[in-house]
């Protein structure tokens, strides 16, 4: 009888040791005073023009104090391929030279959370690239972690558009390269805890761009809410397409065109390339958009205070 009461007391005690140390997992958010960074190759870069990611995102936390910056460069890798070139006196950098220039960039503007949007480019190596492409993201994570507790969001490459392609065979090979660099983009974000978001199957169905690549401005505040949605953020204050969510996109848009002269001055070689001793002058020059980017984020400020007063 003894044994019999002993094993039911062990029964009825088994559920509570299984789930008493469970984690409590807690979803996403950007928190009041984070500085989010948009890291990545044409994306990013691309998205300047459209406003609708950083939008989408003030939107659904407008009482919140969060500033963005887009550092987006056309044609980029987890390598930093696109930011070489005239750092050292020369006219070509290397690939190591523009890897430093990327965390040195990164890591001058102390961001808290960067969403990544690598891997479109890399996938072009195929299958054998695979494992580089996983290493140098490594790489790059570690040195973007080592200064600070930054918080990542993983982004999968696109779908490339059938139409705009040569034949259908080309489109299943290059199909096949995204998902295989997307499924690496996934491991390494479950590895490390990080949010992903795929955009390859959300977009897979779905006509976003206007070259078959790249997304038009439709496409971008499609996707937009798409991140928004698998990251369960909450939902946007007020409606996307009013009045008062556009005037705030187009002051976002004017913001980040003044940021991206500041940081990529047309002037780049007299600024800090190989001509750079000629006109000194030019050197002060990027350093001067400083207030007109601040007097922007007031009026950002401004908007989406307004917009928090409101009754959900």
């Amino acid at each position: 009888m003894f044994r019999s009461l002993v094993s039911l007391l062990w029964l009825l005690l088994i559920p509570c040791f299984c789930f008493a140390d469970e984690p409590n997992e807690k979803p996403f958010e950007l928190h009041d005073g984070d500085r989010v960074l948009f890291l990545g190759s044409s994306f990013f870069e691309r998205a300047l023009e459209h406003g609708h990611l950083e939008t989408a995102l003030a939107l659904r936390f407008p009482d919140r104090d969060i500033s963005f910056r887009n550092a987006g460069w056309d044609g980029d890798t987890v390598f930093g391929h696109s930011r070489t070139g005239g750092r050292r006196r020369a006219v070509f950098g290397d690939e190591e030279e523009g890897f430093q220039r990327m965390v040195e960039h990164v890591q001058s503007l102390k961001p808290s959370v960067i969403f990544l949007a690598y891997g479109t480019n890399e996938s072009f190596d195929g299958p054998r690239g695979v494992a580089r492409f996983k290493k140098g993201l490594h790489r790059l994570l570690g040195a973007l972690k080592d200064r600070s507790n930054v918080r990542f969001v993983f982004l999968s490459p696109l779908p490339v558009n059938a139409t705009f392609l040569p034949n259908p065979s080309y489109h299943k090979d290059r199909q096949a390269a995204l998902i295989t660099y997307t499924e690496a983009l996934r491991s390494v974000a479950a590895q490390m805890e990080y949010p992903f978001v795929d955009l390859l199957s959300s977009l897979a169905k779905v006509e976003f761009t206007k070259n078959g690549l790249h997304p038009n401005g439709a496409g971008y505040r499609f996707i937009a809410a798409q991140i928004a949605d698998q990251l369960e953020l909450p939902s946007p204050r007020i409606n996307p397409t009013s009045a008062k969510a556009e005037a705030l996109r187009a002051t976002i848009i004017k913001k980040n065109l003044l940021y991206f002269h500041r940081w990529r001055p047309r002037n780049d070689a007299f600024v800090y390339g190989e001509r750079k001793d000629e006109q000194k002058i030019a050197q002060t020059e990027p350093a001067k958009f400083e207030p007109f980017i601040a007097k922007q984020e007031t009026h950002i400020r401004a908007i989406l205070k307004s917009i928090a007063s409101e009754t959900p």
